[in-house]
């Protein structure tokens, strides 16, 4: 009996358990019974009330439980023949019952043991009885009037428990066994869980079957998951069916939709707005402008957050970045600038594509960074590159390194590029030749003037012979001046471009010619 009890929980120390009397005596309450002391002498035991037809104790479990035995300390305060003994214990019996013993008779119990004993006999004042039924409350009950009491003042029957263990298991362990003050050795029966298979699994939970030591849910019923399976399954799942632990869609998504709990959108860039309900990637490509695996990003030919705007015709490629527009590998032949919007057509062989700035000569006539200045039209052949300056000179009249400067109009043939200084052209122009003409016209005419003059004064002196020297003297000093004049116009530089004039006299020879003789 001692190896098959221990086997079972002492349900008397329990928490819920409630005992109780059906009347009591003085201070010796039901709770004395209930206290863990097992000493049987009177200061530790309970009392029924005196004078009663019928005592009861009972033990109120709380709930239904599996029992397996009920051991019951009864009052003795020694051996002695002196010490009170238990005489008032004859003739007792132990019931179990769903319903309490203040609302239930004999018949609406189960009787598991009934005490014979008569007197002068004793029953064992400590008594362990078996008792394998299923049931809420332990009742001991007695009508026994003990003859060791019958006086007027004394009658009636009494109950006098020290202490009351009742052994079982809660009566959903699986064959009705547990440890003590532990758990069910062998689990708890379907529908239950807990230490003691105490509470219910969860209602929601498939067949109502749940693990013993959580209380989590086996299995859901369909369109529920959860550990209680009290979530409802997401409503974009295929079928409305998940997994019963996480809720991830067990039969994917209805279309439009991916992930493991149908919860992402797929992209509206998506053709057909089909994409894989794992990674969201579309399945029939894009929409136009867009580009990549979720249509996400734009292609290669537009930019902009809506993929509206497109790259410009100048981008090499026709490429760009789909987030700024500047072109990706460059422009192509002519153009330059972020976005290649620029053209260069003033480059003949083209321009940086970063600052525009053109490679190599400009055409004739230009000239500047982007050949987009015009040289002067001055200028005789065209004009420096970099600065604009005339290379070789400047048209007739036109002075200056950009030929912007304007000759005096009296000598606007006969100026120097540079400065306004006046030369003889050496050049054999219209012009020049008809200057040149012009002066030896003079000098001939001046030869044969004095020519003429020389003659007339020699046939002179000849008729005035005293008069000669002076003549003479005249006519070497006329010759002299002459001669000095045509060396004037003989002197050039045969390598200078012009030849200074020298200053003529003319007015002392015509002077001269003109003066009256005396």
């Amino acid at each position: 009996m001692g190896l098959f009890r221990i086997r079972y929980q002492n349900l008397s120390e329990r928490s819920t358990t409630i005992v109780s009397q059906s009347s009591t005596y003085l201070s010796f309450t039901a709770s004395r019974a209930n206290d863990g002391n097992l000493s049987t002498t009177s200061d530790s035991c309970s009392h029924t009330g005196l004078n009663k037809a019928i005592a009861w104790f009972q033990v109120d479990l709380g709930k239904q439980f599996h029992l397996s035995n009920v051991k019951i300390h009864y009052r003795k305060d020694g051996n002695r023949s002196s010490d009170w003994k238990q005489y008032r214990f004859r003739q007792f019996y132990l019931d179990v019952s769903n319903i309490s013993a203040t609302y239930s008779t004999t018949t609406q119990r189960t009787r598991c043991y009934t005490d014979n004993t008569t007197y002068p006999d004793l029953p064992p004042n400590i008594i362990d009885i078996p008792c394998q039924q299923k049931a809420r409350y332990v009742i001991v009950e007695t009508t026994y009037d003990a003859p060791e009491d019958d006086s007027d003042a004394l009658y009636g029957a009494i109950l006098e428990i020290c202490e009351i263990e009742v052994f079982g298991c809660d009566h959903n362990c699986i064959n009705h066994t547990c440890k003590p003050f532990s758990y069910c050795d062998y689990g708890c029966v379907d529908g239950y869980w807990g230490t003691f298979c105490e509470s219910l699994c969860p209602v929601n939970c498939r067949e109502h079957n749940c693990t013993k030591f959580r209380g989590h849910c086996f299995s859901c019923n369909p369109g529920e998951y959860g550990w209680t399976c009290t979530s409802k399954c997401p409503s974009f799942c295929y079928g409305g069916d998940c997994d019963d632990a996480y809720g991830h869609c067990t039969h994917g998504c209805k279309p439009g939709r991916f992930g493991d709990t149908c919860n992402k959108i797929c992209s509206t860039r998506c053709k057909n707005g089909m994409c894989n309900q794992e990674s969201g990637i579309c399945l029939g490509g894009c929409i136009k402008n867009w580009s990549g695996g979720k249509c996400n990003i734009c292609d290669s030919m537009h930019y902009g957050s809506t993929c509206s705007l497109e790259c410009s015709a100048n981008c090499l490629n026709h490429t760009c970045n789909n987030e700024t527009g500047l072109c990706t590998y460059g422009c192509r032949e002519g153009f330059y600038g972020e976005q290649c919007e620029i053209g260069c057509d003033n480059c003949p062989s083209g321009c940086d594509i970063m600052t525009g700035q053109c490679i190599g000569d400009c055409p004739a006539s230009k000239f500047g960074k982007f050949c987009h200045k015009t040289c002067s039209q001055d200028c005789k052949n065209g004009c420096s590159k970099y600065t604009g300056s005339c290379y070789d000179g400047c048209v007739p009249g036109k002075f200056g390194d950009f030929c912007n400067e304007t000759c005096d109009v009296q000598y606007a043939y006969c100026c120097d590029k540079r400065s306004s200084n006046m030369k003889l052209l050496q050049d054999s122009t219209s012009e020049n030749k008809i200057i040149l003409i012009g002066v030896i016209v003079i000098l001939c005419i001046s030869v044969a003037v004095n020519g003429c003059t020389i003659t007339w004064i020699l046939r002179h002196k000849a008729c005035k012979p005293r008069n000669v020297p002076q003549q003479e003297t005249k006519t070497d000093s006329q010759t002299n001046n002459l001669a000095a004049q045509q060396r004037i116009y003989e002197t050039t530089d045969d390598n200078a471009e012009y030849q200074e004039l020298g200053h003529v006299s003319r007015t002392s020879l015509y002077d001269q010619l003109q003066r009256p003789q005396n």
